[in-house]
């Protein structure tokens, strides 16, 4: 019935035709219900902003592409067709993640804002944060008057089409840590949410950061480990 009254409109529209009580209703409601959905979707925006406050893509990566990072060996192209990959499928993933692991200066940071940058362009939402920033946050939570809670914390955290976690492997290792860690990944990964880390370390010293528990989620649904092995960009 629904789908005939729209047909109709849209042809009595079409011819000039005035609506009549019942398309003038039905308009009314459709409207009505996109407003609301836009107001939901504003709400949820600010909600997200005031716990997050920002996509963690700093003024220095701001302007990052996958074009403009700079290739000078095979190994290099091999993680820039990666991240490439990854954007070009993203609509496709079922919470495959990655980890970039390599010295600083190799350009992990870069190839990190570059597939945030393109997918918050498409409409995605995307995070790249430091894991000290993250327990930041969280401690923020605990403050009085801070209009936050740890369940809206960890849930903005879980509900992000992309999160990126910066600087694993010198966080200090509480318990805490670990345990919001296992938390985050664990929901995200049961929501089929991809996470992305990046870390200085090798494998070995990340698994024996972050646990066995956290490292078999992040290998799950093909999830990739990337070496940037070559010298600093800054030297």
């Amino acid at each position: 019935m629904s789908k005939s009254i729209i047909e109709r409109v849209k042809q009595m529209a079409a011819q000039g035709t005035k609506y009549t009580h019942e398309e003038m209703e039905l308009i009314r409601a459709r409207e009505s219900k996109k407003a609301h959905d836009a107001l939901l979707k504003e709400h949820e925006e600010i909600r997200k902003s005031k716990v997050v406050g920002r996509n963690g893509v700093m003024p220095l990566h701001e302007k990052c592409t996958i074009d403009n990072f700079l290739v000078n060996s095979p190994q290099m192209a091999e993680v820039r067709d990666f991240a490439q990959g990854y954007i070009n499928s993203f609509h496709l993933n079922n919470g495959t993640g990655f980890i970039f692991s390599g010295g600083t200066g190799t350009g992990k940071n870069h190839l990190a804002a570059s597939i945030c940058n393109a997918l918050n362009a498409s409409g995605c939402s995307c995070l790249i944060i430091t894991v000290t920033e993250l327990m930041q946050k969280l401690r923020r939570c605990y403050e009085r008057d801070s209009g936050l809670n740890e369940d809206s914390f960890i849930n903005s955290m879980v509900e992000l089409d992309l999160l990126v976690i910066d600087e694993i492997g010198l966080q200090r290792g509480t318990t805490a840590e670990n345990l919001i860690l296992n938390q985050i990944i664990d929901q995200r990964t049961c929501k089929f949410k991809p996470t992305g880390m990046l870390t200085n370390n090798n494998f070995d010293e990340v698994k024996q950061c972050l646990g066995e528990r956290i490292m078999d989620r992040m290998r799950m649904n093909g999830g990739a480990w990337k070496n940037f092995t070559w010298q600093s960009y800054r030297k």
